[in-house]
């Protein structure tokens, strides 16, 4: 079904956006390090790596929701006004963590770099798994593309054996270990010098949150699910509180961080900020995840069946 003009304008307007962004301001993976409060404003930057795909996610959403509603004529049950809204501030949040001022303070600062690690962990993934894109990207595509993909065996194949991993447990398991290893000194000084590990890390802290946050919030087939989702909780709080704990509590700097100094703080007093930040707002989010699973748990009634917001086989039908 061909796109009214309207919408053709408004793709063909955030393009156009999108490169005079690129073209015109320089692009890093870290932006260009404020020296002060006054070059915070000048600090936003546009790198192609996070630029493109976010542009191009953002396109095809919509385009899957507008198919989405001319084709069934309404929005489906279990996707509606609430998971675009829980996708579209998903996305700004990673703008403002990737793209703003925000990204080139968290190459001066531990606790503007723990911020940003919360929106990539904790605040952005579950707002984006919460709002279902893959079921507008998949209606974005067309008809033959998703026959294709039912029907592919390597596709298949590769799902199923990565399946295991996208349970509750195994995926908080995954989780901890990336932000482990990447808070490691030695390596987390490395990051905040090179763009390359600097973009690998946004890369694994996302891609591991997304997964750790969709195993948990789609555990709602029954009970021993909802009981995995809650043990994932529980360890991704304890870890993580251990973590604040070893920035809060340490008697000396553990990273290098020399120009702290000019924002009025030590790098110890930054450290110290840097866990109580992640100790407060990252760990009420799992908490409160947890206390979800948990009454999910508890109370009595028939097993937590919801409607898929699109069948498989319905989504594989040529578009009208």
């Amino acid at each position: 079904m061909p796109f009214p003009n309207r919408s053709l304008r408004i793709e063909l307007g955030l393009t156009a956006g999108l490169a005079t962004i690129l073209f015109e301001i320089p692009a890093f993976a870290h932006g260009t390090a404020p020296h002060g409060e006054g070059d915070l404003p000048h600090a936003w930057h546009a790198d192609p790596l996070i630029s493109v795909p976010l542009l191009a996610s953002c396109l095809l959403f919509l385009r899957g929701v507008y198919r989405l509603r001319q084709d069934l004529g309404r929005f489906p049950p279990g996707f509606a006004p609430r998971q675009i809204a829980c996708f579209a501030l998903g996305t700004a949040l990673l703008v403002i963590a990737l793209l703003s001022p925000l990204e080139a303070l968290a190459s001066t600062l531990l606790s503007a770099h723990m911020v940003q690690h919360i929106l990539l962990i904790a605040v952005a993934p579950p707002l984006l798994v919460l709002g279902k894109p893959e079921v507008a990207w998949l209606w974005a595509l067309p008809a033959h593309w998703r026959r294709g993909m039912a029907r592919h065996g390597l596709l298949r194949s590769a799902l199923a054996f990565l399946s295991p991993c996208a349970r509750p447990i195994p995926a908080a398991l995954i989780h901890m270990a990336a932000l482990w290893v990447w808070h490691s000194p030695m390596l987390f000084d490395a990051a905040v010098a090179s763009d390359a590990l600097h973009w690998l890390e946004h890369v694994l802290f996302f891609g591991t949150a997304l997964l750790f946050w969709r195993a948990v919030i789609k555990a709602h087939s029954g009970r021993e699910a909802a009981a995995a989702a809650l043990i994932a909780c529980f360890i991704t709080l304890l870890q993580s509180g251990l973590l604040s704990a070893l920035l809060s509590f340490a008697r000396e700097a553990l990273y290098h961080a020399p120009n702290t100094i000019n924002w009025g703080l030590t790098a110890l007093e930054d450290q110290q900020l840097a866990g109580a930040i992640m100790s407060l707002p990252m760990c009420a989010i799992y908490l409160a995840a947890g206390l979800i699973m948990a009454l999910r748990l508890l109370t009595p009634g028939v097993e937590r069946t919801r409607r898929s917001p699109v069948a498989p086989t319905d989504a594989l039908k040529p578009s009208r």
